[in-house]
């Protein structure tokens, strides 16, 4: 999940170590303090790669 503010450059992502619980609390306070609205994005899953033997 990916979280930034449509006023300023804040912005939270859940690639890093925060969960997306965590992400949407980091959301809520930065709307709470500043009064700016805040869009989310859903990030692509991770792709996994299988490797074939010959």
């Amino acid at each position: 999940m990916y979280k930034y503010c449509l006023e300023c450059g804040w912005q939270v992502s859940t690639s890093g170590d925060l969960t997306e619980r965590e992400a949407s609390e980091a959301a809520i306070e930065h709307f709470v303090e500043t009064g700016h609205a805040v869009e989310s994005l859903r990030l692509p899953s991770p792709v996994v790669f299988e490797e074939t033997h010959s």
